[in-house]
């Protein structure tokens, strides 16, 4: 029997329906041109295998991108900070079959001030998933 495995997209999909439900934020996997801010969007920038001696387990990565409105005050982009780390003290949904073991944060990597005069914030996660038990056969 073939081991069904999560995919990029699948894990990004997840990410950004919960963001979508609990944020009033707009979500994006790719942003438009002229999307106005406030916004986010998601980037699931690698995976790599977490297994044990007993269970099939990959650990994707990601990085949210928060966009404040333009202005000179960071308050705007602490609140989104807030907000969407309050929005993923629940964890993602995944499909049926595999099993979201640990979400956890790894930190606000930047916070900076584009060319554009809006402030961008970066929240780093890691998403752990089981595909199952490894077995003798």
């Amino acid at each position: 029997m073939m081991m069904r495995k999560m995919g990029f997209a699948e894990m990004a999909a997840s990410i950004l329906d919960a963001l979508r439900q609990k944020t009033a934020y707009d979500c994006y996997d790719a942003v438009p041109e002229d999307a106005p801010s406030p916004l986010v969007f998601v980037e699931v920038i690698g995976k790599r295998d977490s297994s044990t001696k007993t269970m099939y387990k990959e650990t994707f990565v990601a990085n949210l991108h928060l966009i404040a409105m333009p202005g000179d005050s960071r308050l705007e982009i602490y609140r989104m900070i807030q907000d969407v780390e309050e929005a993923l003290t629940e964890h993602v949904v995944v499909p049926k079959n595999i099993t979201l073991v640990m979400q956890t944060e790894t930190g606000v990597n930047a916070i900076q001030q584009d060319e554009t005069r809006e402030y961008h914030a970066v929240i780093g996660y890691e998403y752990m998933v089981s595909y199952g038990f490894k077995s003798k056969i």
